[in-house]
């Protein structure tokens, strides 16, 4: 009886979420892969300790002046409108990752989220790690110096929410060309599978807004 339409309608969720995401090749970019990085209370997360899960993913910097912190405002605003959903328990999970990792350490990661969103979490890890991350999900980033002391610099760097699927393959991106209830709707449909070809939109993926990495 219930069991058996619950089972069902599981199943022909999954197969409408399969027909509507962009698959791998043509006109899909290569983007994602495996890290090795830390979280805020220090403890060592790979891309594997989040298979089964939704990931929508952000890559920026605590000591960000301006973007950062409207980004995560946006970030905070999704999250909320997301986890109202009894199907997000458990399935959906928001990452920060920062791309200042001389500065970000957990300690600094864990206080900065605190006045974001209680389930964001945070990575960081030795440059070379962070380094690897973002040049598996292209995103652009470029020092300024701002003076002599080692600290003293901004970053710039690209503006994207990343969304993976459970298996870890990345499913679309959103830019600052959508509004935060824009990027919620289409993260609902691609978990429900009600996504269709206007939910990976050019507003919303495209390969000519991103930037290859070397």
């Amino acid at each position: 009886g219930i069991v058996y339409y619950w089972v069902g309608e599981e199943n022909s969720r999954v197969q409408r979420r399969e027909r509507t995401i962009p698959k791998q090749g043509i006109g899909k970019p290569d983007i994602g892969g495996p890290f090795e990085l830390v979280d805020q209370d220090g403890k060592k997360k790979t891309n594997k300790d989040y298979l089964g899960k939704w990931m929508l993913i952000y890559f920026g910097f605590t000591y960000c002046p301006d973007i950062c912190p409207n980004e995560l405002m946006r970030m905070a605003q999704i999250i909320t409108a997301v986890e109202k959903e009894d199907y997000s328990k458990g399935k959906f999970q928001p990452i920060f990752v920062t791309i200042d990792p001389e500065r970000d350490g957990p300690k600094q990661l864990k206080t900065y989220l605190e006045d974001w969103h209680p389930s964001m979490v945070g990575l960081t890890g030795t440059p070379e790690q962070v380094g690897k991350a973002c040049k598996a999900y292209r995103v652009y980033s470029s020092k300024s110096v701002l003076g002599d002391g080692p600290g003293e610099y901004l970053i710039d760097h690209s503006i994207m929410f990343y969304l993976m699927d459970p298996q870890g393959e990345f499913v679309d991106y959103f830019g600052k060309a959508l509004t935060a209830e824009e990027i919620t709707e289409k993260v609902k449909k691609y978990m429900t599978g009600e996504a269709d070809d206007a939910t990976h939109s050019d507003a919303s993926i495209g390969s000519k807004d991103l930037i290859t990495v070397k």
